[in-house]
């Protein structure tokens, strides 16, 4: 059933992945694949595909206590029983399926700690043979601790590691043929590229709509779904719940988060390394330094649901379990664009490397003092150097932005090209010069197509 299921969401994308799953399954040498990436992002449906094509036997473990048992069922022979774990191993060592996926398997070690130590010393005889086994898992913390980090009973047996992300806008805007590029862009602000949330989301209804119903609704699936995956991936969420608050806040600097979270310097430096490595935040370090340094990091929340969730729902949680969803909406409406705003950069810096337009060894934003410049894409071998802002506005007049831009890119040193590019929704007055682009959001849908 659970099977059934999965085969029942969208398969867009994963290109890559599947090519190379398939490079994996011609191999004539035993294979030890880690795939792994956050809930919800595909993981399981793109195995699923991968199955079907390669007659591979798909296993997906859970953290029953007869987990063995749940196991020899899904294989669907009734001979087939396993009352220990070497059992479970001998028969992936002497069936006739050449690759065997064992999904969720971070749930095994949670039930038998053991199971890791147990898969290594059983490695050793597989590895001698053409079967190649691909653990797929999603709690990321826990998967460091037993296949990723150095000394975990794994680190030095894996032949391949995939992390599955986040589908880019591209391919996320296959998910809604029928909306506008702007209610699009507005959509996945809100969802991000996560497959099972933009599943979510219907169509045929508007932006605000969705928004009311498939989040602000307190028994709707996306309402508590941060929540739910901070009690799964941490112990105790409670200081990351905090911290990733601060941030969405707007508290995005260390000594600002720490006073904001209300924890200590000593103990914020862990946490944020932790949130790093789950793929939840990211540092963010102005594109022409070099080096990281306390005094001139931002941090960022990685993820667009995450971020709107700890932006707009979290501090008010007790407003909708109170039923005014309409006035919880209508606070959201008030910051609404400006918030997209910050995604719309991200999209922006997608379609420049995705069209080729830039072709850079860096990019990413500046900031010094009071100035920021949106986009920066340094291309150190070429020499050229492409500064640009996303406006999410109507009517942008690009002369004054462009006159604003080149300024602020004059306080960087770069003694190459400069060329330059302006997003917008719409412009009042474009220019058309060498050197020089604007980008409304026709451009940008013409964009996107092109480059599917």
């Amino acid at each position: 059933m659970i099977v059934i299921m999965i085969l029942m969401f969208m398969f867009i994308d994963r290109e890559e992945e599947m090519k190379k799953l398939l490079e994996i399954s011609r191999s004539k040498e035993a294979q030890l694949v880690l795939v792994y990436g956050r809930r919800r992002v595909g993981k399981s449906t793109l195995l699923v595909e991968f199955a079907k094509k390669t007659n591979a036997l798909y296993l997906l473990a859970d953290m029953s206590e007869n987990v063995l048992d749940i196991l020899a069922d899904q294989i669907g022979d009734q001979f087939v029983r396993f009352k220990t774990w070497d059992d479970f191993f001998e028969f992936i060592y002497k069936s006739k399926y050449k690759i065997i996926i064992i999904d969720e398997f971070q749930y095994l070690y949670q039930v038998e700690k053991a199971w890791p130590t147990i898969l290594q010393r059983w490695w050793e005889k597989i590895k001698k043979t053409d079967k190649k086994i691909i653990l797929c898992g999603s709690i990321i913390s826990t998967i460091y601790r037993i296949a990723m980090g150095y000394g975990s009973a794994l680190y030095g047996r894996k032949t391949a590691e995939m992390h599955v992300k986040p589908l880019k806008f591209k391919f996320a805007r296959q998910f809604f043929p029928k909306y506008s590029i702007e209610d699009t862009i507005r959509t996945y602000s809100v969802l991000g590229g996560v497959p099972r949330y933009l599943e979510v989301f219907d169509q045929k209804l508007d932006v605000e709509t969705n928004i009311k119903e498939k989040v602000l609704e307190k028994t709707s699936f996306l309402y508590n779904e941060p929540f739910n995956l901070l009690f799964e991936e941490f112990r105790s969420p409670a200081p990351y719940s905090s911290i990733l608050s601060a941030i969405a806040d707007g508290y995005v600097k260390f000594s600002e988060i720490s006073q904001a979270s209300r924890i200590h310097a000593n103990k914020l430096h862990k946490y944020l390394l932790i949130l790093e490595r789950v793929g939840l935040i990211e540092k963010d370090i102005p594109v022409t330094e070099r080096k990281t340094r306390i005094r001139n990091t931002r941090y960022r929340i990685k993820d667009n649901f995450y971020r709107f969730w700890f932006r707009f729902v979290f501090r008010n949680r007790s407003e909708v379990e109170q039923g005014l969803v309409d006035e919880v909406f209508g606070s959201i409406k008030k910051d609404f664009n400006t918030y997209v705003g910050g995604c719309f950069e991200d999209v922006c810096r997608e379609v420049l490397l995705d069209s080729g337009i830039a072709r850079p060894s860096r990019i990413g934003r500046w900031w010094h003092k009071d100035k920021e410049i949106d986009i920066v894409a340094l291309d150190e071998r070429k020499k050229v150097a492409l500064f640009g802002e996303a406006k999410w506005k109507e009517k942008v007049n690009a002369e004054k932005v462009l006159s604003e831009l080149v300024e602020k890119a004059e306080e960087i040193e770069w003694d190459g090209k400069k060329e330059y590019v302006i997003f917008a929704k719409s412009f009042k007055k474009r220019i058309d010069e060498p050197g020089v682009r604007c980008m409304d959001l026709k451009g940008i849908e013409k964009m996107v197509k092109s480059e599917r």
